[in-house]
């Protein structure tokens, strides 16, 4: 199987495509583009996935190659996009920044009347697309979860309870965890360095003395401990010693969560997921006052102004309210 029939065979119903050779010569070129600019291979899995949905609207619908579209073609995609395939305007905007790099990849022009406009008009600017998704998660709900994780008869439970503690104490992303190997680790000054990240730096993080401990557990009971090996490994016996399955973790921690919202211990309108442990560790580091570029370098984020969504985040203005109505 070729590259590009393995993303077309891979990717999601509502994106999957009718793979055809007119569509490979642009796929094949523009794949080599990427690797070339160092982007990691999920990134151009997913941008060769959208980029097949662009290119069989052309050239099946439109009748038309790329470097035959003008701006009212591809007007048609995006109310094509919106319409029927019925993706955000937070999908639409990867899609329209996608195309700015596929046009410049291949240095054509005829995007660029419709890209101006779009900038001016300011169809696909960051106000207009649906930044939150989910809520940051408190300490109090995340040991709710905890011990409610605890309670099950998981062989894995206490795995991915560990790997929650770490992501909590981090504020990682969970491929960052997950990607951790014994190599990566020093265990003696509970220090993890992160190789696996968004933006192909490296970078330091710590954990508190409980996670170490929990950490040091785990690690001498797991089957595989070479320095190459993975931190968090798989217990199922066809993947044994592999990377830990991210989709579990993801499982336990939802199952928890839904578990308590019929128990009425956690609201129902707050929407947790993994990725909350990350935004709540951002809320609660800059709730204990560590200073905003700090909380930037911990989180590996590139620009400053990302971190500052966590600084006027609703969770973080509502403490704020409650501390000065105590004060009054």
């Amino acid at each position: 199987m070729d590259v590009v029939s393995k993303f077309l065979v891979g990717a999601g119903k509502r994106d999957a495509v009718t793979k055809t050779p007119a569509m490979n010569k642009w796929i094949s070129v523009f794949r080599e583009e990427r690797e070339f600019d160092g982007i990691k291979e999920n990134t151009i899995i997913g941008d060769l996935t959208k980029l097949g949905v662009f290119l069989e609207f052309a050239q099946q619908r439109l009748e038309k190659e790329p470097d035959e579209l003008y701006k009212t073609d591809f007007i048609k995609f995006f109310n094509y996009l919106e319409k029927e395939r019925k993706i955000s305007k937070n999908t639409q905007n990867r899609y329209f920044n996608l195309l700015k790099v596929f046009y410049r990849a291949f240095k054509l022009d005829n995007f660029m009347d419709f890209r101006d406009e779009s900038n001016e008009r300011k169809r696909f600017s960051s106000s207009r697309i649906e930044v939150k998704h989910y809520d940051a998660i408190t300490e109090q709900d995340l040991n709710l979860v905890i011990a409610k994780i605890f309670e099950n008869q998981s062989s894995t439970k206490i795995r991915d309870l560990v790997v929650i503690r770490m992501l909590w104490d981090t504020g990682a992303r969970v491929s960052e965890v997950l990607n951790l190997k014994y190599e990566d680790c020093d265990f003696e000054n509970g220090e993890f360095r992160l190789r696996n990240t968004k933006s192909h730096e490296e970078r330091k993080v710590v954990c508190s003395s409980d996670t170490l401990e929990l950490l040091k557990c785990l690690a001498s009971y797991n089957f595989k401990k070479e320095p190459k090996d993975y931190l968090f490994q798989s217990t199922n016996q066809e993947n044994l010693g592999k990377i830990a399955d991210r989709n579990q973790i993801t499982r336990t921690f939802g199952r928890a969560v839904d578990k308590l919202k019929e128990e009425e211990k956690i609201q129902q309108n707050k929407r947790y997921v993994v990725h909350s442990l990350r935004h709540g560790r951002a809320v609660d580091l800059l709730n204990k006052g560590v200073p905003i570029d700090v909380v930037k370098e911990i989180l590996g984020h590139r620009s400053l102004e990302t971190t500052l969504y966590y600084s006027h985040s609703r969770q973080r203005k509502e403490q704020m309210l409650q501390d000065i109505k105590k004060l009054l």
